[in-house]
């Protein structure tokens, strides 16, 4: 029975292994890239950052379009207008007979043709200037925005990129795990052949065997992942492979205080900048929609228009000053006096939504402010438990380095030497996890205080 079951596990272990490449899609283009590419091509290609793009010429069209309120503006017309009036059916009395008799008259036509222009200047109107200065802090709005979504992708990168690695990593310990267990599995199959272990220990060597290929097809399955993950934040295609050049990052403390990198954001992080100047322009649509409503609008108005009808005929371009032509000249002043009270509830709305920009203003300081106090706390933690987790993979290489030997001289058991092994592996991947996960939580701070942007290197 004990020669069948094991005869059952080694078919098993047979059949484990290649599911590991089933399903593999076609062959795909690789492309290497280092850490400084990969945040360049990022930069160049991500979608966010194009629609920032587009964004950015949208504000600066309404800044251009606020400056051409102030130019005079003229225009032009042609009328040609023809129309006939039928026949109208009439009576009268005979003289003669005395009776009445119907007549039908004759048709009328008549038509017209009209030339004109008209010029108008506005002279005064103050809610133009408040339009214009409101397009203006919608375009640095605008800007600040663009500069998030760029220093958005920077962090979704490098988030991306440490995410690989870490993954590669990982994938790396497993196959190093499934090597030591290949290795204990022949030495427990040998041992048993010779008639010096227990079968029980083949069956442990084994399960623990097949537990490590299991874990290493989703390992490899991650760093798939990963990588698919990587492409998207670059805006490559589904065709591309990215393989990464740069693997070594030292855990090294943030190169700013707390207090400093506080004072950074607060001054410079385009979230808050973005937000600053939306409420300047909601400051500025309040005194334009102020002006407007309160103060009185003047403008000059000329125009020019020639007729010429039906019966004439036109002479030349001189007949349009000599004869049939109307010049008309006006000023007009303009002030609103009751408008069944709308001006009122127009401007409460634009105070309401003044107050309401500075409300989220306070609430994006705050925000920002707790991000970069959780970022710090999250540092100290990774570095603690990095230096934790090295002294935890040293201490467990050692005792397996210990259990082994005891085993190999018979004063130790298999399932002592197997748990320092489970323990050595599992030190080695809690490790590489906190390594990368400092790299992505240095990265998340950076993105805290503002970035750099496109400079962003690192």
């Amino acid at each position: 029975m004990a020669r069948f079951v094991y005869t059952l596990l080694l078919s098993v272990g047979f059949f484990v292994g290649p599911l590991a490449s089933f399903g593999q899609g076609p062959e795909v283009k690789k492309v290497k890239l280092t850490f400084a590419e990969c945040l360049e091509t990022a930069l160049k290609n991500n979608s966010l950052v194009v629609q920032g793009g587009y964004d950015l010429d949208m504000a600066g069209t309404e800044v251009a379009r606020a400056r051409g309120a102030f130019l005079p503006s003229v225009s032009t017309n042609y009328t040609f207008n023809r129309s006939l009036i039928g026949p109208r059916e009439g009576a009268q009395l005979d003289q003669t007979t005395g009776r009445l008799i119907t007549t039908v008259g004759d048709s009328r036509t008549s038509g017209s043709q009209n030339v004109g222009a008209s010029f108008n200047v506005p002279i005064l109107d103050l809610s133009k200037f408040s339009d214009l200065s409101s397009s203006k802090n919608g375009k640095m709005a605008a800007e600040m925005n663009l500069s998030r979504s760029r220093q958005q992708v920077v962090f979704q990168t490098k988030e991306a990129y440490f995410g690989l690695l870490k993954a590669i990593k990982l994938l790396e310990v497993q196959q190093e795990q499934i090597q030591v267990s290949e290795e204990t599995h022949r030495r427990s199959e040998t041992l048993y052949e010779i008639g010096s272990a227990h079968v029980a220990q083949v069956y442990s060597a084994k399960s623990q065997l097949q537990r490590d290929r299991s874990n290493l097809i989703g390992r490899e399955n991650d760093v798939e992942v990963a990588r698919s993950n990587l492409s998207f934040r670059l805006g490559l295609g589904t065709d591309v492979r990215v393989v990464l050049a740069d693997e070594q990052f030292e855990v090294e403390p943030p190169k700013v205080t707390y207090e400093e990198a506080l004072n950074r954001a607060m001054e410079r992080h385009p979230s808050l900048l973005s937000q600053e100047y939306s409420m300047m322009r909601d400051r500025d649509n309040l005194r334009a929609t102020q002006f407007r409503l309160r103060h009185p609008t003047v403008s000059l108005n000329a125009g020019y228009n020639w007729t010429l009808a039906k019966d004439e005929d036109f002479g030349g371009f001189g007949d349009l000053f000599d004869r049939n032509y109307n010049y008309s000249f006006n000023l007009r002043v303009s002030l609103p006096v009751f408008d069944r009270l709308s001006t009122e509830y127009q401007v409460k709305s634009r105070k309401l939504q003044l107050l309401r920009s500075e409300e989220m203003l306070e609430q994006a300081r705050r925000e920002t402010a707790l991000d970069i106090q959780q970022t710090f706390l999250s540092l100290e933690r990774l570095r603690l438990l990095t230096e934790a987790n090295q002294a935890a993979v040293q201490a467990s290489e050692e005792d397996f380095k210990l259990q082994d030997e005891r085993y190999k001289l018979g004063a130790g058991t298999f399932l002592e030497r197997q748990t320092a092994q489970v323990t050595l592996f599992k030190a080695r991947s809690e490790l590489v996890q906190a390594i990368y996960d400092y790299q992505t939580a240095l990265a998340r701070l950076d993105q805290a205080m503002g970035g750099r942007g496109k400079e962003e290197g690192g």
